[in-house]
């Protein structure tokens, strides 16, 4: 059995003891449901970066009345049948997301070069990630002139509604149907065919609808119908592009090292700044393949490689984790991660994108770092599983 079937069964037996523990007559009725709950969330919406699970529970007479919300519809399927356990005289307010108030429009792309997402509704709020010009993305609720959104690589969060073109099942399948292109250069500017007045930035990785191959370049159009020219050798054609042959070690180092000296940004995903993992998701994205969001998300995907063996038995391409180790019962976190680019570089953003080194015999040697090393992931060679998916597997492209 290989470790995620044994923490999945972990996880269920876990639920099951405490459901059964919130059962006992002694306990109050809502603690018990507030210990269902949290039991079911640990088992459907184990982080809330990339499912959510929100409940909150009330008690009239002999009512128990749920309210909250989730996207996972056999969650809620779970956390029903357990209440039911605990209360014949139980009223379901729970909302499956995407809410109801959208009506059919319950998909977006990205109508910006890069849209800021945020943990909160609201421009003051932390920025915990973004999206590139072309991303689709699932709109789940509205609050205001904020959307809560959920991006190809699951992650959750905030944005300004003005970022996103919003359209139905319909209008996704009429842009997958078209005929796009994907922006090669790092930056560049996208200028109205007529005027020559510049129209929106891009950045590499940008996703736009070709309307006409002209001598003066291509005709671009953007979600909301913008139109933009740009020059015809800034952009390939996105089936070519995504059925291209898988990447190797080389084509990443190449693409990792154009971003040298771009500036560190927290929450940054794209060439204009890029946090540790925002770089190497960028830089896989770039060649092809949705990595998750977050160091500590993507140190659970791909093929291990412990520590105690030593760098040497990392291969270019792999990424590689720093953080907290491991110390009794507390799992290792990683806090920190970079690309490994052989000969104990690697290359991460750190301040800026730059190289370090696990050799003390190099210059480049980071101490700091190589005390913190917990281990590194093979992505080459693993991808079809959450967490590392090819573009051209991925439905909503």
């Amino acid at each position: 059995m290989n470790s995620s079937k044994r923490n999945r069964l972990l996880i269920i037996c876990l639920a099951s003891v405490t459901i059964m523990a919130a059962c006992h007559s002694n306990v109050p009725v809502i603690k018990k449901a507030e210990l269902i709950s949290r039991s079911v969330a640990n088992q459907y919406a184990p982080d809330n970066r990339e499912d959510h699970f929100e409940m909150r529970f009330n008690q009239i007479g002999s009512k128990l009345i749920a309210k909250g919300e989730t996207t996972s519809p056999e969650g809620k399927k779970a956390l029903v049948a357990s209440l039911l356990s605990v209360s014949k005289d139980f009223v379901d307010s729970i909302a499956i997301l995407p809410d109801i108030s959208l009506g059919s429009k319950t998909w977006g792309l990205v109508n910006v070069s890069t849209c800021n997402i945020r943990t909160k509704p609201g421009h003051n709020s932390e920025m915990s990630s973004q999206a590139i010009l072309g991303t689709p993305v699932r709109l789940l609720k509205k609050s205001s002139s904020w959307l809560f959104i959920q991006t190809p690589d699951h992650y959750l969060g905030w944005v300004d509604d003005d970022a996103i073109f919003q359209t139905d099942s319909l209008g996704m399948a009429s842009w997958r149907g078209s005929k796009r292109v994907i922006y090669q250069p790092l930056n560049g500017t996208g200028f109205n065919p007529e005027t020559k007045i510049a129209v929106t930035d891009l950045v590499a990785g940008s996703i736009l609808k070709l309307n006409e191959i002209a001598e003066s370049g291509l005709n671009l159009e953007m979600p909301d119908g913008r139109k933009l020219t740009i020059p015809a050798n800034d952009a390939v054609d996105f089936e070519i592009w995504k059925n291209n042959p898988d990447p190797t070690a080389t084509t990443l180092s190449i693409c990792a090292k154009s971003l040298m000296g771009r500036p560190y940004l927290w929450g940054g995903t794209s060439s204009k700044g890029v946090d540790c993992s925002g770089f190497v998701k960028t830089v896989y994205f770039l060649n092809g393949i949705i990595l998750a969001r977050d160091a500590s998300l993507q140190f659970r995907h791909g093929v291990f490689t412990d520590p105690q063996k030593g760098y040497k038995q990392l291969k270019p391409g792999d990424l590689v984790f720093f953080g907290k180790k491991a110390e009794g019962d507390r799992p290792a976190k990683a806090t920190h991660v970079g690309l490994y680019l052989g000969d104990g570089a690697y290359i991460n953003s750190s301040g800026f994108v730059r190289i370090d080194s696990f050799d003390p015999a190099q210059k480049e040697y980071s101490k700091s770092r190589a005390d913190k090393w917990l281990g590194g992931r093979t992505i080459l060679g693993s991808e079809g599983v959450r967490g590392i998916v090819k573009v051209k597997d991925h439905p909503w492209y």
